[in-house]
This record gives C-alpha cells, sequence and structure tokens, in this order.
C-alpha cells in the first residue's frame, strides 16, 4: 500500500510540471486526463482502507445517519447483489431509518435475500418490502437485455392512458403496473382471480399484488391508493399521480366488462368511485354510481 501511494505521489509530482503546458493541447490534454484517473484511484483505495479498517477493529458504520446517508448506504450494499441475482435495481426510499423497497424480482427467493440484507445494513429499523415477484414484459434480467415482445391491445390502452393523463412515456408501464398491482391488493382473493382470467396474460402479470410489511395499512382511500402509487413511482409528477392512476383504473375496469360490477359490490365507497369513475365526475366524492350500495367494506 505505501508503494502505492508513494508511487502515485510521484506521478502527481511529475504531472504537476507538465500542467503548464499550454491549454488545448494534447498533452494537456492527456495529463489532465491521468490526473483525473489517478484521484480516482486514490479514492478507491482510502476508501478500501477504511472498510478493512472497520472490519480488523470490529467497528460497524455509524447507524446515527440521516435518511438520505443511509438510502446510499443501503444501495451501495444492494448494488453488487443485484448484480449476483441479475435483478432491475430495487428502488430506495428511507423514512425516519424504515426502508421502502420497490421494484421487480424473478422470485421470492429473490426478494428474500434482498429484503435481508437491507435488514442487516446499520441504521436500518425496519424494513417495508413492495417488491413484485415476477418479471413482466419489460422487466428482463439485466444480462438478457430488453426482450422485443408484441404487447396486447389491452396493456397497451393502458399504457396509453398513462401517457396520455402525464406519465412519461419511458416510465408509463412501471407506472401502470404500479396502479395495477396496488389496486389488486384490494380486491379479495376469489374476486382478483375472476377478474385475472379476463385479462391479457401482459396485464395479468401486473395484476399481482406487491409483497407488503404486515403491517402496512389496507387500502381504503382514493388517497391511500394515488400515495402508494406515487411512491412505487419516483419518476411521475407528483401533480400528475391522481390523474394518470384515474385514468389506468378506467381502462383496466374496461378490459373486464363483466367483472365490474362484482369488483364494485367488494370496494369500499371511495375506491368504488374510483373504478366506476365517479371519482372523476365528481371531485368532492359526491358520485352517485360510487356511493350506492353500502360502503363495500373487506
Amino acid at each position: 500500500m505505501r508503494v502505492t501511494f508513494r508511487r502515485s505521489a510521484g506521478i502527481l509530482a511529475a504531472a504537476g510540471g507538465l500542467v503548464a503546458l499550454r491549454p488545448g493541447t494534447p498533452a494537456n490534454k492527456f495529463v489532465r486526463e491521468q490526473l483525473d484517473r489517478i484521484g480516482r484511484r486514490l479514492q478507491y483505495v482510502a476508501g478500501r482502507v477504511r472498510g478493512m479498517s472497520y472490519r480488523l477493529t470490529g467497528r460497524h458504520p455509524d447507524p446515527d445517519v440521516p435518511d438520505l446517508v443511509l438510502a446510499d448506504r443501503i444501495r451501495s450494499v444492494l448494488g453488487p447483489l443485484e448484480k449476483r441475482l441479475d435483478v432491475p435495481h430495487v428502488h430506495v426510499m428511507v423514512e425516519n431509518h424504515v426502508v421502502l423497497l420497490h421494484g421487480e424480482v424473478g422470485t421470492d427467493d429473490e426478494a428474500a435475500q434482498l429484503e435481508h440484507a437491507v435488514a442487516a445494513v446499520s441504521g436500518v429499523r425496519g424494513v417495508q418490502s413492495y417488491l413484485h415477484v415476477g418479471l413482466i414484459r419489460g422487466d428482463t434480467r439485466p444480462s438478457e437485455g430488453r426482450a422485443v415482445e408484441v404487447a396486447s391491445e389491452g396493456y397497451r390502452r393502458l399504457v396509453d392512458a398513462a401517457v396520455a393523463a402525464g406519465a412519461d412515456p419511458g416510465s408509463a408501464a412501471q407506472v401502470v403496473k404500479a396502479a395495477v398491482a396496488t389496486f389488486a391488493d384490494r380486491i379479495p382473493v376469489g374476486e382478483r382471480e375472476q377478474v385475472a382470467a379476463h385479462l391479457a396474460a401482459d396485464v395479468r402479470a401486473m395484476f399481482s399484488p406487491p409483497r407488503r410489511a404486515p403491517a402496512t395499512s389496507r387500502l381504503r382511500t382514493e388517497d391511500d391508493l394515488v400515495t402508494r402509487v406515487r411512491a412505487s413511482s419516483p419518476t411521475l409528477p407528483p401533480d400528475r399521480a391522481r390523474p394518470v392512476t384515474e385514468a389506468v383504473i378506467a381502462v383496466l375496469r374496461s378490459l373486464v366488462p363483466d367483472e365490474a360490477a362484482d369488483v364494485s359490490a367488494v370496494l369500499p365507497a371511495d375506491l368504488r368511485a374510483v373504478w366506476t369513475g365517479a371519482s372523476a365526475a365528481a371531485p368532492g366524492g359526491e358520485a352517485s354510481e360510487g356511493a350506492a350500495g353500502g360502503d363495500g367494506a373487506w
């Protein structure tokens, strides 16, 4: 290690004299590139030394750090694991040292490995996992590249509705998945299976509740739905979360007309209004179609 630093210091000293070369020349550009490379190498070595010091002395990173620092610490832990498992990058949010995970994985075991790795990070007080098991169209393994598949008409309609309502075209599919999966979580299993049977395969893959912590409260209102869609879709502009969610749910309902009434019957009044489109027609919540028939609480 001493030799490495001594050699780097010698290179830096020699390069220091060359920096005086006239700016813009190839030689000047070369020197600056080498200085940048050496600087990055020194930062890497210093980080390795600090890590070795922690391990040799039995110390652990300070658990009492701000949420932003903890989030960066978690991402650095997840990076190598994501690469080994060959899964898309997991979205990490930290609130009062409680970690919320959103993303897609291929199996329950992969989700469990990611969750356990996060729970073991110094400073983490709890983990709420919304990892969705089952990669859908467009969520291929990183090593496989992006698969080219023909989307169903229903899939295209859902994505087009999200884009028209304000979602970014590049991430609209992820927003649709967040809205559909979150809404599916509120429908009883039996009815959910009935709805899924009427959906095309690529839409059915999205119509599956995310993993979640046992303490997570059950979805009851449109605000709950919109909040969770926003948390799962970091690229979605906050002011477009509600119209995008409502547009996606409206298209989903149109895809299963035979099941629309049955789904409506098992939803609380506020969510029933979203399902029937009454919430958009009556922003104040005074929706005759959504309010009929009791609260449908389940």
